[in-house]
């Protein structure tokens, strides 16, 4: 089993670590000593640009402004981590689990899901979940056919170099996923294609999980 060591934190095990991670977004995000030994040792792309990240911001919907506005649509009420970067005096999008390596696919499937976000429906300040009736501010889920669905039938518009290595790998290049990733890509194209007959519903956190994973996984 692997152990991880950054600064004066050790752990056991890489679910120890998820868990104290997720602990302390919850209650203590600005644990600025935690994150910064943890990103400047796992990062790869933090090594690689040979760069060190000295400041945080973890900001949410209504903080996501100014330079940091495109989150909005590309997160859709998600937080976003951004890191100050020394030596070259930069923020720059950072991921707080560094340890976990995610695959070509993934990251691509990523791209293609903040590509729908930008120009999805957006919710209304009014809005609430179409089945409790309770809460505000849901999340766009859809209906007639997955997301991972639809994205499936776009895997075939990629090279097999971009499915096994990734559509550009410069970590420092690209704020985030969808950077990555041209508008007029065939496969951009055809899942704007497969969406235009997608049936759609709003769902808090809550219904939305219980639609994709059933009642006992909530």
């Amino acid at each position: 089993m692997k152990k991880f060591n950054f600064g004066r934190f050790d752990f056991k095990s890489k679910k120890e670590l998820d868990i104290t991670i997720k602990h302390i977004l919850n209650n203590s995000p600005m644990n600025i000593e935690f994150f910064k030994e943890l990103i400047n040792t796992y990062h790869e792309g933090v090594i690689d640009e040979k760069v060190k990240v000295t400041k945080f911001k973890i900001l949410d919907y209504n903080n996501q402004t100014g330079r940091w506005k495109y989150a909005r649509e590309r997160f859709r009420g998600n937080i976003l981590v951004t890191g100050y970067f020394e030596p070259v005096g930069e923020w720059h999008g950072v991921t707080v689990y560094p340890h976990k390596k995610t695959s070509a696919k993934q990251k691509i499937i990523e791209a293609l899901r903040q590509k729908w976000a930008e120009k999805a429906e957006k919710c209304g300040d009014n809005q609430l979940c179409e089945e409790c009736n309770i809460i505000p501010y849901p999340q766009l889920h859809h209906e007639n056919i997955s997301f991972r669905e639809i994205v499936e039938k776009c895997m075939q518009f990629f090279t097999k170099k971009e499915l096994r290595v990734g559509l550009g790998g410069d970590w420092w290049k690209y704020e985030c996923e969808a950077d990555e990733l041209s508008d007029d890509h065939p496969a951009v194209i055809e899942m704007f294609k497969l969406h235009e007959d997608v049936k759609y519903k709003w769902l808090c956190a809550v219904c939305h999980k219980k639609n994709h994973y059933g009642e006992k996984n909530v």
